[in-house]
């Protein structure tokens, strides 16, 4: 027998709602502005509605209600955390890798559960002032308190942006050591007893931060035919500093290991994770992310192989680094291949240049 009782309402009458559009994947905003008389002259009034589309979640739909109506948002009371949760997903398509935003973040734990309207410029301070990882995670964290505010108060959670005066301390940022050659041959080593270990040594000669390289999809993958010789080429569709679609172009010390990627049944992922059952058996893969990457995978990887302690991920993109600098070519395609808008210069175009010139770069590589 089905239950009579009425489920509790959420939101008050007149406050607008929204609904999910499964059709065009994305939120719908609507509020009723007025009524109009039926045709049949019934006592029941026909609600007029204006709705708005295209929002990524239902927060930021409810959030556009206000303004749909012709009102004033009020300001409402939204927890950081709930802030942060909200923006990432709107924020994400926007740039290359989250994972420097998601570290950052985690500092700012000892409010995060605090009304964002609470929190004060001080409590922020104090924040940044706690964070002992470097000058460059303050500064990140800065960057994301100014995004985070801003973005709160466009939607009226909170009356003004705070973040502008936080100081980030005196001091360099601090350095993230490169692995070193030795290293990286004992990685290659590893590579047929260790099934992530040649992830590693890939980003080595590709340079992708470790978002972007769990992100690629074999298609992705290219190849081009010069003088009967060919070149492959991985095409990195997000945004960087240096624009769109950047090109990397594969060395021949990864090329067996990508070739191999390609053939792998079962995902569309270059380089996915694998997944098993709790027994341990082999079932299928899924999308790696940063955090599991870094904390499971790379960091018990390399206290395995003896290396030392304290390297992250993105030492292999400055491995790369390294070796490009050893490469004797024009400094545009350097930073075209890394992704860098400023390499030795300022860059502000789209990449510009040739495959065979980047392919002439990768295979100097040493």
């Amino acid at each position: 027998m089905a239950s009579n009782k009425r489920r509790t309402k959420s939101r008050g009458n007149g406050t607008g709602c929204a609904y999910y559009d499964k059709k065009h994947r994305y939120w719908v905003a609507q509020v009723v502005v007025g009524y109009r008389a039926p045709s049949d002259f019934s006592k029941q009034r026909v609600p007029v509605k204006k709705t708005k589309a295209g929002f990524r979640t239902r927060e930021e739909a409810l959030m556009a209600c206000p303004a749909l109506k012709g009102e004033d948002a009020p300001v409402q009371s939204w927890t950081l955390r709930q802030v942060y949760s909200t923006w990432e997903p709107w924020y994400s398509p926007r740039v290359a890798s989250m994972a420097g935003y998601k570290s950052a973040f985690n500092h700012f734990d000892s409010v995060a559960d605090r009304d964002i309207a609470s929190i004060t410029v001080g409590d922020l301070q104090s924040c940044l002032d706690a964070c002992k990882a470097g000058k460059r995670t303050r500064q990140m964290m800065k960057v994301l308190a100014g995004l985070l505010w801003g973005y709160a108060a466009d939607r009226n959670i909170v009356e003004k942006k705070i973040t502008d005066n936080l100081y980030t301390g005196k001091g360099a940022s601090k350095k993230r050591d490169a692995l070193t050659e030795e290293e990286v041959k004992v990685i290659k080593g590893a590579i047929k007893d260790e099934p992530y270990a040649e992830y590693v040594y890939a980003l080595c000669f590709l340079g992708f931060r470790p978002g972007e390289l769990l992100e690629l999809k074999k298609d992705q993958v290219h190849r081009k035919t010069v003088n009967r010789k060919n070149i492959y080429y991985i095409v990195e569709g997000k945004k960087t500093e240096a624009g769109k679609d950047r090109i990397v172009t594969v060395p021949q010390q990864i090329l067996p290991i990508i070739k191999r990627r390609l053939k792998v049944e079962g995902t569309d992922l270059l380089f996915p994770m694998l997944v098993f059952d709790r027994k341990g058996t082999f079932y299928g893969f899924k999308q790696m992310n940063d955090n599991y990457f870094r904390e499971s995978v790379f960091k018990p990887l390399m206290a395995r192989l003896g290396i030392a302690e304290g390297k992250v991920p993105y030492a292999a993109r400055h491995t790369y680094a390294n070796k490009l600098k050893k490469v004797e070519a024009d400094a545009k395609d350097k930073a075209a291949l890394i992704g860098h808008s400023d390499y030795t210069f300022t860059q502000t175009q789209y990449q510009s240049t040739s495959i065979e010139d980047l392919a002439a770069i990768t295979s100097a590589l040493k």
